[in-house]
């Protein structure tokens, strides 16, 4: 609200970037739940932390599907996932997996979010009810899914009102109440508790087809919760998933057929569908089809690391469209299909119009405008006026069909790779700021400081950031900012693991400090002199504008 109210930003997403609309040309009942745009983020690096949930909000996100927790999680699940883990230069890659965060730590920052969402909503005029939804996604074998860790996470996220973090968001807000300007104190008691009544299975990383039938049987009769079964684009065959990256121009992304074989196969999907949507409606629960997880492939750039990496954004929307069809088709339109694939803002409406939502989208938010991507989707479909009750199965065709061939998602290479060129500060005379816009994490920041050369800088917050390496693809002096920029630490441990230029306070109101030639010393604001160092003159503009994040 400092930033808001002093800068005319939040999260470094200007207030000229936020999608502020509030008509209901497409809201739809969710599950019981109001729901006024079903677009939103895919399960992925923009449902991880509570502030990414805020930063989608603010440019029109309504429907978020929360990033995946299982049994395996925090510094285990850490040590799995290779650096760096994405790479959208073109279309999307990446070798992530579920949450990083501990399943407890996760809850607590959906639980977080969705508090964090219905203030801001009320003090920024943008909603005066609850109007997005929350959807969690759980992920991957039967034992995993009814273990105490993950079970306590889908009733705490049911219900939070129990839970100390909730507790604690408002005992926040009670402290603060004096500096907002339109939330008040009786809006407090006006948030709900009430998460999600909605999961995702996800059916990759191990999830054995046959088990399939089983987890969601569970989270119907005994977790009483509404249920999407994540389904993996390999449903469309190898054959025709090859044909359709050949006719797309990706004809080097190298897909196996060990990865369809051992896969859950379409017949057996449909079967799987059939018998669950009888067993919820007769635990009145919902049950509908997640389109489509990413694609497995051959990791024949080397860009990432390992052998395999998962394939998304532009390749994968006719494939997704495809599997669509074949679902449309298979239940007469009687199924309820959510998508994600390549959506973008010339595909979203059309895909809508089928019947077909929400609409979840990870790649596009990765490339350079980031969240404001999600603006540009929202401008163009709120202006349409739609309903969403059943599939119409004609619609969902000539969508799938025009995918196939739509210049819009044919190969359009790589681009150049430029030379690493980057400096500490002063990267360019004009505001870039590209690798503050495609970090999902907002781990990057622009400062106004005109002592310098170029009067913006870019500072890093370390304890953001997860080293995917999104913000080096982008950057147009071919650097690592996540590595090069100046760089706030939150703690001895951030500071000691890192090379990185930056500073850290420390007891007496003093502060370690590690200039651009490496050399470290203790900083006494109090005690300095008029000629100031560049870090100096950084760590002093931080201090002025930013106080709260130097603490």
């Amino acid at each position: 609200m400092q930033d808001y109210y002093t800068k005319g930003k939040i999260l470094e997403i200007d207030k000229k970037d936020f999608f502020v609309n509030v008509d209901d040309n497409l809201k739809m009942t969710f599950n019981n739940e109001y729901l006024r745009y079903p677009v939103g983020p895919a399960a992925g690096p923009h449902t991880q932390l509570a502030q990414n949930l805020l930063a989608a909000y603010l440019t029109g996100a309504r429907f978020f599907e929360l990033k995946t927790v299982q049994v395996i999680d925090g510094a285990e699940m850490r040590s799995m996932i290779e650096k760096p883990c994405i790479d959208v230069k073109n279309a999307g890659y990446n070798v992530e997996w579920s949450t990083e965060l501990t399943v407890e730590e996760a809850a607590d920052e959906y639980i977080k979010g969705s508090v964090l969402l219905q203030v801001m909503a009320v003090e920024l005029g943008l909603s005066d009810i609850k109007d997005f939804v929350f959807n969690i996604s759980v992920g991957y074998t039967l034992e995993g899914i009814q273990s105490k860790k993950i079970s306590e996470f889908i009733d705490n996220l049911k219900n939070a009102e129990n839970t100390e973090i909730f507790k604690e968001c408002k005992k926040v807000l009670k402290e603060n109440i004096s500096k907002f300007k339109r939330f008040r104190l009786e809006d407090i008691d006006k948030i709900s508790s009430e998460i999600t009544n909605t999961v995702t299975l996800s059916t990759m990383h191990g999830a054995k087809p046959e088990e399939i039938l089983d987890i969601v049987k569970y989270l119907i009769t005994d977790k009483k919760i509404n249920t999407f079964i994540k389904c993996n684009p390999t449903l469309l065959g190898y054959e025709n998933v090859r044909k359709v990256l050949d006719n797309s121009g990706y004809d080097d992304i190298v897909i196996r057929k060990e990865d369809f074989e051992q896969d859950l196969k379409f017949d057996m999907a449909v079967e799987i569908v059939r018998k669950l949507k009888r067993l919820g409606k007769e635990n009145s629960v919902f049950v509908g089809i997640k389109l489509t997880n990413t694609l497995p492939v051959y990791n024949s750039r080397k860009i990432l690391p390992g052998e395999s990496m998962y394939l998304s954004g532009k390749p994968l929307y006719p494939i997704a469209m495809g599997v669509a069809e074949m679902f449309a088709e298979s239940f007469d339109g009687d199924i309820h299909i959510s998508l994600s694939g390549g959506i973008d803002k010339n595909n979203a409406a059309s895909v809508l119009k089928t019947g077909i939502a929400p609409l979840t989208i990870s790649t596009l938010l990765l490339k350079p405008g980031g969240y404001k991507n999600l603006k540009s989707i929202l401008d163009k479909v709120s202006q349409e006026h739609m309903e969403f009750n059943k599939i119409d199965v004609d619609a969902v065709k000539e969508v799938a069909d025009h995918a196939k061939n739509d210049g819009n998602y044919k190969n359009k290479g790589d681009g150049r790779y430029l030379k690493d060129t980057l400096p500490t500060y002063d990267c360019f005379k004009v505001n870039c700021g590209i690798c503050v816009d495609v970090c999902p994490n907002r781990a990057n920041m622009r400062v106004y400081d005109d002592r310098f050369s170029s009067a913006y800088q870019i500072v890093h917050i370390e304890n953001r950031c997860n080293e995917c390496d999104n913000c080096h693809t982008f950057c147009t002096r071919g650097g690592f900012p996540y590595l090069k920029k100046v760089t706030l630490f939150e703690n001895a441990e951030e500071f000691e693991n890192s090379d990185n230029t930056g500073f850290l306070k420390i007891e007496g109101g003093k502060f370690q400090l590690r200039d651009e030639d490496k050399n470290e010393y203790v900083y006494d604001m109090n005690e300095s002199g008029k000629d100031k160092k560049s870090i100096e003159k950084l760590l002093e503009k931080m201090i002025s504008d930013y106080p709260y994040l130097v603490k």
